[in-house]
């Protein structure tokens, strides 16, 4: 990547961004909500523990 272009490092940078976005977007909207396990391991995780 060092030998890339900027504007190519930027295009694959906000392409990359935009798709996490997108995926995280589809997750929430396609799945009614998570459990209270799995709730409990994203706060954990969140929390560093």
């Amino acid at each position: 990547m060092v030998n890339q272009s900027p504007l190519l490092n930027t295009i694959l940078g906000t392409t990359f961004t935009w798709g996490m976005t997108a995926l995280g977007a589809f997750v929430v909207y396609f799945f009614k909500g998570p459990s209270k396990k799995i709730t409990d391991g994203m706060l954990g995780f969140s929390a560093g523990i």
